[in-house]
């Protein structure tokens, strides 16, 4: 597994959020880490998911997507392709048959869902599938790793017990890496 090499570009953004090239860059080298993605049928779908209605999520869903996109370009991961796709959040239903349909095995949580992390969750566990988002808020409420900066350097949040309840299979190079964060009361 190659080393995590981390580099902030200056762009603006919210207080703990990273450029959105620097998180499509994390979200795919974190996904490595992840032994259960050779056991997932071609392509890998990863989806980037944003607030329906609220103008700056959709934005920054569909920046993500693009930076997702040309991250995934030409690479591989356990040796298969990568899809990306964009979803607006409604309800924990409707996530829960598009994340089915498309078959995704990883999700991004973007800006604006923090109040909805916790049913976010619950759909992620129950499917099988990894929860990222950039906010400790997030991982504190439930979903499985958070890519923030703290000053000017990118920290990588694990949540180890969402993330297991996720069905995550971590290496211990990305434990390594990651900063621990203990669930929230009542949330485990």
């Amino acid at each position: 597994m190659a080393p995590l090499v981390l580099m902030l570009a200056s762009a603006p953004v919210h207080a703990e959020e990273l450029p959105a090239t620097l998180r499509a860059s994390l979200v795919v080298r974190i996904l490595a880490y992840d032994r259960r993605m050779s056991s997932h049928p071609p392509p890998l779908t990863i989806a980037i998911l944003h607030q329906e209605g609220d103008t700056s999520s959709a934005r920054g869903g569909q920046e993500l997507r693009t930076a997702m996109e040309a991250a995934a370009r030409g690479r591989t991961l356990a040796g298969q392709p990568m899809r990306v796709l964009r979803i607006g959040f409604r309800n924990a239903l409707q996530l829960q048959e598009e994340l089915s349909r498309a078959g995704v095995v990883a999700l991004y949580a973007c800006e604006g869902l923090e109040a909805q992390s916790e049913v976010i969750s619950r759909v992620t566990r129950q499917l099988s599938i990894l929860s990222l988002a950039g906010s400790a808020a997030q991982v504190n409420r439930g979903l499985a790793i958070g890519l923030i900066r703290k000053k000017n350097s990118p920290v990588i949040l694990v949540n180890l017990s969402a993330a297991r309840a996720e069905g995550a299979d971590l290496d211990a190079g990305l434990l390594s890496l990651a900063q621990l964060v203990e669930p929230r009361p009542g949330q485990e």
